[in-house]
């Protein structure tokens, strides 16, 4: 690049070089009426990035690393999964071998969660894709429900749900949506009581669709209300009934439900009152649905 010195007869060339300290620049006058030319220097700072521009490529890095570690720790978790499963087919099994395989299926399950956990944290942390295709809510609710059967089922949990009469469309990635309400429906279940009341409603309110799970389970505090969708951010893990999680979830529930134009709030009259979560995603109308 060019930098014009003070006389119009001066100027220097500068490798466009980024560094963080400014750098000294000697520029030689040209001869003019046969004078001996004279050095000037000239301090020239280099643009300055922000701390966060300066750390994008370090977090990118590091998400790629993690996805990759957890990718490969995934697959060898499968191999001791089925491992275990196939000793439970044997008929001729000891008890202590039972113990052992049921030990290790505990254990699998459980650094299989803190992996996905993992994935998520990345997945907050740098953009995604969404694969948007024309669905209709409601079967995505039940395909959900599904999934989360066997989990409220061994907590003793009654899951109430509404839908309407009528289809109630989206443009969106029927993939993430399934990860965001799995993910409230399975908080719904993990900060209840047994044999709790959790409550799924979906209705169609102007140019949304709003889903709203509610439990009467063991509330959220005001202090935690504001910053409950925050990274990292846990609930007591003192409480009664509560399992506290790595405080990643919510997070991502936020992230993938901006992605689709949406929003979610959360709402508790306090500590042992229950609380509601409502999405709001943005509808398609049933006219151009066809």
């Amino acid at each position: 690049m060019q930098i014009q010195s003070r006389s119009a007869h001066e100027a220097i060339a500068v490798n466009p070089v980024l560094i963080s300290r400014p750098i000294e620049v000697e520029a030689k006058r040209v001869r003019h009426n046969g004078a001996t030319p004279k050095v000037a220097r000239q301090s020239v700072r280099p643009p300055q990035l922000s701390l966060a521009e300066q750390l994008v490529p370090s977090y990118r890095t590091r998400d790629d690393r993690l996805a990759v570690i957890a990718h490969e720790l995934r697959n060898s978790l499968s191999v001791v999964r089925n491992a275990a499963h196939l000793i439970g087919t044997q008929q001729t099994v000891s008890g202590v071998l039972e113990s052992a395989r049921l030990l290790i299926e505990r254990q699998v399950g459980q650094m299989s969660r803190f992996i996905e956990d993992l994935l998520d944290g990345s997945r907050v942390t740098r953009p995604q894709s969404l694969e948007r295709q024309r669905i209709d809510l409601r079967g995505l609710v039940m395909h959900v429900i599904e999934g989360v059967e066997l989990d409220f089922g061994r907590r003793g949990h009654r899951l109430t749900v509404h839908l309407p009469h009528y289809p109630v469309w989206l443009e969106a990635d029927p993939g993430r949506l399934e990860q965001v309400f799995s993910n409230l429906l399975m908080n719904a279940a993990k900060y209840s009581h047994d044999r709790g009341d959790i409550t799924l409603t979906v209705e169609r309110q102007l140019d949304y669709a709003s889903v709203r799970i509610s439990d009467a389970g063991i509330g959220i505090s005001a202090e935690l209300l504001p910053c409950v969708f925050g990274l990292f951010v846990q609930a007591d893990p003192s409480a009664p009934h509560s399992e506290a999680g790595h405080g990643i979830g919510l997070a991502v529930v936020r992230n993938l439900v901006e992605m689709h134009g949406g929003c979610v709030t959360a709402a508790s009259d306090g500590l042992g009152r229950g609380s509601e979560f409502t999405v709001l995603l943005p509808a398609v109308d049933v006219i151009n649905a066809h």
